[in-house]
């Protein structure tokens, strides 16, 4: 054993109880050991404790299992990648999932068509992903090995200039594996045969995609085949889905920007991106692969957008007049807000409108910066403002207000903190292939 090793062995903190429970202390050093590698790893004398630590756990499984029953299910469980839908984690090892490794091309006689971007197969659910082409049903059904067929029991629609994107789940057991067979509703005689294959287990996202982290944001892109297209899975484990820019993010999501993101080659081709713009939580990106010669493609994101998942609760005191400062403030998602002055106004229908005139750090001079939140009141769920036209962050927000009242009672939520990269990911042609 080499002395590095060997002194990193020593150097993993063992649990007292270790001397005194036996075994059990070996499964309490192994949930730790799997707490530390969901931790990105900084620099090399952590890597050769997870290791070292990785070693220990292995020694230890044979004894562990025979006097821990309930440890064989944990060992395995293991994260698994599915192209398309991205990573879950297996419960145990029970069951086998299947899975589209490739998406595929459908389209009936009567030029019904879709893509099929994902399906995984699993003992109490199926899920389909497909982009659906303009003005074509997506009423799929699957017909498993006994003849049986299943009906969606949901269905999810994003739509886009070109096409909608469409996630079926049918929920119970779809009793398919190595090939399943699928139908539009009205040609039942026109079966499609997709190839799925079992689905493995992976230690770590780096083992098949490349992460990058920058500001403490850590992105993991993976890329898979698609056929003659290039296919790229984005992954974070900080966020719920990624999406393009809309009007409709949720709490926990990281926005791409649109103008931002770019693909290209080592000659400075740059490929266009086929979903750009879909308004649909973002998972896939695809674009048409270069010549034979291309050996790398390379993924920028420069910016992005986090949505905070903070709520506060404010409430202003709003002096007599119609307009004047205000020199009140609030914090939220650790930034500061300051209410600078306010304007009271009437609408084209009598209402009574006031704009609170906001001010907020620079953000060309941070890393990572509040542009704007979103503004509710009991009269309201959503309320109007404008924003900078060169840096977007908002100027002042209009809400409803009670003119005999001394105060305006509102909610902020969803903080939409703009984050600075870039995120640069290098990429071998090969993994396309």
């Amino acid at each position: 054993m080499s002395n590095s090793i060997k002194q990193a062995i020593e150097e993993i903190p063992i649990p007292e109880m270790l001397h005194e429970r036996g075994l059990m202390g070996i499964y309490q050093a192994k949930e730790e050991c799997d707490a530390a590698l969901t931790t990105p790893m900084k620099n090399k004398p952590i890597k050769r404790r997870m290791v070292a630590a990785s070693i220990i756990v292995v020694l230890s499984m044979s004894a562990a299992v025979i006097f821990n029953p309930h440890l064989s299910a944990a060992i395995q469980r293991a994260l698994q990648f599915i192209p398309g839908i991205g990573v879950i984690q297996k419960a145990d090892g029970s069951s086998d999932s299947y899975m589209l490794t490739e998406p595929i091309d459908i389209k009936n006689s009567n030029q019904t068509g879709a893509f099929v971007t994902a399906m995984l197969v699993q003992k109490d659910l199926t899920t389909i992903e497909m982009n659906v082409y303009p003005n074509y049903s997506y009423d799929i059904r699957i017909k498993d090995e006994s003849g049986k067929v299943h009906k969606a029991s949901s269905s999810h629609t994003y739509g886009g200039d070109d096409f909608s994107h469409v996630t079926l789940k049918f929920a119970g057991q779809v009793d398919v594996k190595e090939q399943a067979q699928l139908f539009f509703l009205d040609r039942p005689d026109e079966v499609f045969t997709i190839p799925l294959s079992k689905v493995d287990s992976i230690d770590t996202l780096n083992a098949i995609g490349e992460s990058v982290e920058v500001h403490d944001l850590e992105i993991t892109a993976i890329p898979t085949p698609a056929g003659h297209k290039g296919r790229i899975f984005l992954n974070t484990e900080h966020s719920n889905p990624f999406r393009y820019y809309d009007s409709f993010p949720e709490k926990g999501d990281l926005i791409i920007l649109n103008e931002n993101i770019s693909v290209t080659d080592e000659l400075g081709n740059d490929y266009p991106i086929d979903n750009k713009g879909i308004r649909m939580p973002f998972k896939d990106i695809y674009f048409n692969l270069g010549s034979s010669d291309i050996k790398k493609y390379t993924l920028t994101i420069p910016q992005l957008i986090s949505v905070g998942r903070e709520e506060i609760n404010v409430s202003i005191n709003i002096p007599d007049g119609e307009e004047g400062p205000l020199n009140q403030s609030f914090n939220i998602a650790g930034y500061p807000v300051e209410l600078t002055k306010f304007k009271k106004s009437k609408t084209r229908f009598n209402e009574d409108h006031i704009a609170i005139y906001v001010e907020m750090p620079n953000p060309l001079q941070l890393s990572r910066s509040l542009k704007y939140f979103y503004v509710s009141t009991d009269s309201s769920i959503e309320n109007g403002g404008a924003y900078d036209s060169t840096t977007g962050v908002m100027k002042f927000f209009e809400a409803k207000y009670d003119p005999s009242s001394s105060k305006l009672n509102f909610k902020i939520t969803k903080p939409m903190i703009d984050m600075k990269g870039p995120w640069k990911f290098e990429i071998d042609a090969d993994k396309f292939r």
